[in-house]
């Protein structure tokens, strides 16, 4: 499992001692075509989630613009259920593979504990989480730009 956690976005720059605490409350997760991850507005679970392989597509029914069509779709070493892992709050969306799909889930509470005790990994996976919003909040401005301009990216 360690050699899949150091490839994830989250835990590139991790050692090999911090991954191996991380791999002590994470669990490999093989998963059928139309499995549920995570189900839209579930709040006991905080859980991370990375992608070894195959796709997941999530859905979101909250908003009419959407309605439960595939909003994103994710592939490879994708990390998901950051959002409620940080805020603590209700899951924004489901997440239901498409196809065979192999992932590791990391328990969220012992993960927060983890990263409490041991501020330099935190502030690393915290500055990752950052800079991964970051990212996913350009695209979203790229895309409500094209929409209400109707302009190509």
């Amino acid at each position: 499992m360690v050699d899949d956690l150091v490839n994830t976005y989250l835990l590139m720059e991790a050692d090999v001692k911090t991954l191996e605490d991380i791999s002590a409350f994470s669990k490999r997760l093989q998963l059928l075509d139309g499995e549920v991850l995570i189900h839209e507005n579930e709040t006991e679970n905080f859980d991370l989630y990375v992608i070894c392989s195959g796709a997941v597509e999530i859905l979101s029914s909250s908003s009419t613009a959407v309605s439960s069509d595939v909003a994103i779709s994710k592939q490879n070493r994708d990390i998901f259920g950051e959002i409620s892992w940080i805020t603590r709050k209700r899951r924004t969306a489901t997440v239901r593979c498409r196809g065979e799909v192999e992932a590791i889930r990391i328990d969220g509470e012992k993960f927060m504990s983890y990263l409490s005790a041991h501020p330099q990994t935190g502030f690393l996976v915290m500055r990752r989480i950052a800079g991964l919003l970051c990212e996913r909040m350009a695209s979203t401005d790229q895309l409500l730009k094209q929409i209400l301009w109707n302009s190509p990216f």
